[in-house]
């Protein structure tokens, strides 16, 4: 069953001999439910044509797995069925219906790549190459229906392997880890888990760099379009606060980006003002009251953040997280919404660039001050 991908335009069609001058009624099912029911008039080469993915999308609300109770992850891709049934001018039924279904996913196509973009993929990243942070997980977003077998090695031998084979669950974006049975993605997220403090300091690094959880450099994904091998590069930061970025890729899919370099944060702040007598009936004031007053003072918080150097596969990345709709970042086990501001990107290369690293620029999706009603 393809994946359908209905971030851009997603036509049904049918065509039946006899049917010009009728209509035809199409009948959309989602998740077992009638949804729709949209009639249209037949066109003279006894076709009709119907589009339908806002239709679809509107029954999408991808969220991170934490949210709805734990459940948001069901909600990034939903089973869909589609009926076309021909009436005559008189409205009895000619024909046959023509059915047609799939799986639709909050996700898009290039104009390269034609009309109706859809996948069945397994590895649901555009990306071979996966950096990550030292004790940190590799987690691999996949569609399980056309998922065999995961992976993940270091030094060519097997750390583990997850088996997906016969699944019919229907649930995309699965977010896959090495570190399953810590159920943890850190040491440090470990600690605070379990209500603990954990101090900054040259032993401890000496400490989590002798301990990874899972040491892995390759992950191989055995999927129904061929085995996928990934890279994994894990790397070591001590200087800056590396933060980790969350976002849903151009398949649907939620991935994890790191930034490992500088990161600067900025308030901004907004109000209104206002001037109001302060003398009294006695023809006194107070010198400490405020002629000149602030009201409906806002603030905001920016923050900018760096790849450091990275692969060129990055620019697939980074293309994405600019078309994204929804990204977060987590820093210290906390998870924040943020709006990607930049507006433009210019893609590198190694030979144009020498070294190839980004700069994104975020505002965090709220107010400082509590203002929702």
């Amino acid at each position: 069953m393809a994946n359908v991908l209905v971030r851009s335009p997603y036509y049904v069609t049918a065509q039946l001999t006899g049917a010009s001058g009728g209509t035809a009624t199409i009948e959309i099912t989602i998740n077992s439910t009638l949804r729709y029911t949209i009639t249209k008039n037949v066109k003279s080469d006894n076709r009709v044509l119907f589009e339908i993915s806002e239709l679809l999308r509107d029954y999408l609300n991808p969220v991170l797995p934490t949210e709805n109770g734990g459940y948001g992850i069901f909600s990034h891709s939903i089973k869909f069925t589609t009926s076309i049934q021909f009436k005559n001018s008189s409205g009895s039924n000619i024909g046959s219906a023509i059915t047609g279904s799939g799986i639709m996913m909050d996700g898009y196509g290039y104009f390269s790549e034609g009309s109706n973009p859809s996948t069945t993929r397994g590895y649901m990243q555009s990306n071979d190459i996966i950096y990550r942070m030292n004790d940190t997980a590799v987690k691999i977003p996949v569609d399980i229906n056309n998922t065999q077998y995961i992976t993940f090695l270091n030094n060519n031998e097997i750390v583990s392997v997850i088996n997906y084979t016969g699944n019919t669950n229907f649930a995309l974006n699965y977010a896959v880890t090495d570190n399953v049975q810590y159920n943890k993605d850190s040491f440090r997220n470990r600690v605070y888990i379990e209500n603990g403090v954990i101090e900054n300091s040259d032993c401890l690094y000496k400490f989590l760099d002798g301990n990874e959880i899972f040491d892995v450099d390759e992950v191989r994904v055995e999927t129904t379009d061929g085995l996928k091998i990934l890279k994994v590069i894990t790397l070591d930061e001590c200087r800056y606060k590396p933060v980790k970025m969350l976002f849903f890729n151009r398949w649907g899919a939620l991935q994890e980006v790191w930034f490992f370099r500088k990161s600067v944060e900025s308030l901004t702040a907004s109000r209104e003002e206002f001037k109001r007598a302060i003398i009294s009936t006695a023809g006194v004031y107070s010198p400490l009251t405020h002629p000149r007053s602030n009201f409906n003072v806002q603030s905001k918080r920016k923050i900018t953040i760096n790849t450091g150097y990275v692969d060129e596969s990055y620019n697939d990345i980074m293309q994405e997280i600019l078309q994204s709709e929804k990204v977060w970042i987590e820093q210290d086990t906390i998870i924040y919404p943020v709006i990607v501001t930049a507006n433009s990107l210019t893609f590198k290369t190694s030979v144009n660039d020498k070294l190839v690293d980004y700069s994104l620029d975020l505002d965090y999706a709220y107010d400082e001050i509590q203002n929702i009603r």
